[in-house]
């Protein structure tokens, strides 16, 4: 009985028409274009840091989340890998450029865009792939990044900083 009552459930959950999004008017959305340059802005953050970059384009509020660098940085996974503006700054000041090439933008809401991509360097020499999504704030009367979300496939990232990894099993 109990899975013929999941089995009616999820069966008029899949046949009830999605509800269409509805713009707000709360606040303003990106456009496509304002996107682009967003998506401009984060590859320079990454691949060719210019501190007045992040000073302008960058919130007050900021925050930077990967499990991927945590990894590196010897973070507790799920914490913010830079929790202010600040450390962001600092860490990219630290860090040499990475040559991000981005593969494609794949969404675009009103404040968040999502975009895949890939970084080849170092002693390997091998595409690390990523994802990123970008959360944006207009609070200043332009477009800002308030968050960056960043996964990538850290193993390759390692092979390509010169470390080496085992699988035990």
């Amino acid at each position: 009985m109990r899975f013929s009552t999941l089995a009616l459930f999820a069966s008029s959950a899949l046949a009830m028409p999605s509800t269409p999004a509805v713009p707000r008017a709360d606040k303003a959305c990106m456009t496509r274009d304002e996107a682009t340059e967003i998506v401009a802005i984060y590859k320079r953050l990454i691949a060719n840091y210019q501190p007045a970059d992040c000073e302008k384009y960058c919130s007050d509020d900021f925050v930077d989340r990967s499990d991927s660098i945590n990894t590196f940085i010897f973070k507790p996974l799920g914490e913010p890998t830079f929790a202010t503006k600040q450390i962001f700054m600092e860490a990219q000041l630290s860090n040499p450029p990475f040559p991000v090439e981005i593969d494609s933008v794949d969404a675009v809401d009103c404040e968040a865009v999502a975009l895949r991509w890939h970084a080849t360097f170092g002693a390997a020499n091998k595409p690390s792939r990523g994802i990123t999504i970008i959360g944006t704030t207009k609070a200043k009367g332009w477009w800002q990044i308030k968050s960056l979300d960043v996964e990538f496939n850290s193993l390759i990232w390692l092979l390509n900083m010169g470390g080496t990894y085992q699988w035990e099993g």
